[in-house]
């Protein structure tokens, strides 16, 4: 009877493992982006631990070999109770130090 038990037991730790996974997630995704918190010169992880979130996506990268500068700009967001946006923030960084940001917009590309 044990041996039956055994295989829906270990199903059921994976399961509520996973899930706990999922609302920590979701926790941090809905943080709050404190611009406030970074400073001008940081590196792509020093902005990411002081914000303590990863960013959403890479909006652009651009390699520039004459000069040997890469730029890239990355995508903070804070999420509404819909998975949905409420601000997003671009920040720039040159050769992996954060140069500025700014608020996210459809009119403008980075």
């Amino acid at each position: 009877m044990t041996k039956t038990f055994k295989p829906i037991i270990i199903a059921l730790l994976a399961i509520m493992l996973t899930s706990c996974a999922e609302i920590r997630e979701s926790m941090v995704a809905g943080r709050p982006v404190d611009l406030n918190s970074i400073k001008l010169g940081m590196t792509k992880d020093d902005v990411q631990k002081q914000l303590k979130k990863k960013p959403d996506n890479i909006v652009a990268a651009k390699n520039y070999p004459d000069t040997n500068t890469l730029i890239e700009v990355v995508q903070y967001s804070q999420w509404g109770q819909n998975s949905t946006p409420v601000e997003s923030y671009w920040l720039y960084f040159v050769n992996g130090k954060l140069d500025k940001w700014e608020t996210a917009s459809k009119e403008h590309k980075p």
